[in-house]
């Protein structure tokens, strides 16, 4: 079994404690690795607030500046302490990478929103090696050190990638991806060229683009199952990051199993 990645949303703020907790927990039992990828959202825009700084967000991507830069940071160093204390208190073996060291960071001309130009995974596979759950902060630093604001979905498509994990789970504040929100016509299973139509035809909304790009980068480069699911959903987290073949009636709370071929 490989390693299982997952991407614990801002949003959720807390919610998804007790659901992580108990899903990491299965996944050691059986002997497989867990690392988790965070985001800070809500955090980081209440900070930005506070200092007076307001920032656009273009197609579903904070346009961060250098004086947002510490900010941002704060904000995610306050969230990674957070999610490795609430873990640590579960009986959770972690270790926390916050300052940037995993993510390989590149200037896409965007001030200091950056993309992923690679991962660190040296100092990630030590850790779970020894038998720890990696909790990563979404930011990274280039080869002369600045650092930049990455997308987290991103950060996590990329080090699901790099790890060649078999299983990537996104846990959001919405249960899953919908083909038509108004209509909360929910996908269950898809697949790569669906998500692409959708795309095209711009079904979704502009900050579910960045996640269903990150969910195709996965599928497209080796990651065998990528899930999206309510991370306040306890059954529902458990059953993705098990990557059980279960199903209940459409409509349930479980949300999107996404299977994809590597290209």
């Amino acid at each position: 079994m490989g390693v299982i990645v997952i991407k614990l949303g801002g949003s959720l703020e807390g919610s998804a404690e007790t659901a992580v907790a108990s899903a990491v927990q299965d996944a050691l039992r059986r002997g497989w690795p867990v690392v988790l990828v965070h985001g800070g959202g809500p955090r980081i825009s209440k900070r930005l607030r506070d200092a007076g700084i307001e920032l656009p967000f273009v197609q579903g991507l904070r346009h961060t500046t250098e004086e947002a830069m510490p900010h941002v940071m704060a904000a995610l160093a306050e969230c990674n302490r957070d999610i490795v204390e609430s873990l640590a208190r579960h009986g959770v073996p972690v270790v926390a990478f916050a300052d940037g060291e995993i993510v390989v960071a590149k200037d896409v001309g965007r001030q200091r929103t950056g993309e992923v130009a690679g991962v660190r995974v040296d100092a990630v596979r030590q850790a779970i090696s020894s038998g720890r759950v990696p909790v990563i902060a979404p930011f990274g630093r280039d080869a002369a050190g600045w650092a930049y604001n990455i997308n987290a979905d991103h950060a996590a498509s990329h080090i699901a990638r790099a790890l060649g994990a078999a299983r990537l789970v996104f846990l959001t504040d919405v249960p899953g991806i919908y083909r038509d929100f108004k209509a909360r016509d929910l996908l269950l299973d898809t697949t790569p060229e669906e998500l692409e139509r959708l795309l095209r035809e711009g079904a979704f909304g502009a900050g579910m683009v960045p996640k269903v790009n990150a969910v195709l980068h996965a599928v497209r480069h080796g990651v065998r199952e990528v899930w999206v699911v309510d991370g306040r959903d306890q059954e529902a987290v458990r059953m993705a990051a098990m990557g059980t073949n279960e199903r209940r009636a459409a409509g349930t709370r479980l949300a999107a199993h996404i299977e994809g071929v590597t290209a």
